[in-house]
């Protein structure tokens, strides 16, 4: 993990210096990942996908995800984070997102680990599209709040010091008549607030 937050905090250095004229909100955001990344938060990778998701890099998000055992097989979630993707051919713009949502972790073997499934329901806390207008010559903060419908698979290892949890997920933000829709990678460690063991 550690050698994860070098490369982030090289490639936070990189687009600092390279995009001084880099949109504030956007740069917020990287900020903001950069912040989270640092504090032992969890890491994916995503990768957008649907009309123009061409234009965009592959996306990285910082996130915390906390669980609560409601059962021998069963976790209620809260997680929030921050997701950047930056413009494949001018990396000082962009499009980030910062979600707020609660899920459902139903393992299979109701065991508590293994493979599981889990659907999530949350908000657009705060978004933006950055990039530059060229009828007005100018950088654009577009921000955009709405709706999302996630969910996604996984499996839980046997907890030890750590437990870890490795995922894919499907992830749709709608607003305006229009969605950010999405599919993440992730290798993370599970923080929960009961032990499974008190069922």
């Amino acid at each position: 993990m550690s050698h994860c937050k070098s490369n982030y905090l090289i490639v936070f250095i990189f687009v600092f210096q390279k995009s001084t004229h880099m949109p504030k909100k956007f740069l917020s955001f990287i900020i903001l990942l950069f912040i989270l990344v640092k504090s032992n938060a969890q890491i994916e990778v995503s990768k957008l996908i649907g009309k123009n998701s061409s234009d965009y890099r592959i996306g990285y998000g910082g996130f915390l995800k906390f669980s609560y055992p409601v059962s021998d097989g069963d976790d209620v979630s809260l997680e929030t984070g921050v997701h950047i993707f930056f413009d494949k051919d001018y990396s000082e713009y962009g499009m980030a997102d910062v979600p707020l949502k609660v899920g459902y972790r139903y393992t299979l073997n109701r065991a508590g680990t293994g493979f599981y499934v889990e659907p999530q329901l949350g908000y657009n806390i705060y978004g933006v599209n950055s990039y530059y207008d060229q009828i007005n010559y100018k950088d654009v903060d577009e921000k955009f709040h709405g709706i999302i419908l996630s969910g996604g698979v996984g499996y839980l290892f046997q907890p030890g010091i750590v437990q870890f949890d490795l995922g894919i997920r499907y992830e749709s933000v709608m607003y305006n008549g229009k969605s950010l829709n999405y599919v993440s990678f992730r290798l993370t460690h599970n923080f929960s607030f009961k032990k499974r063991d008190d069922y």
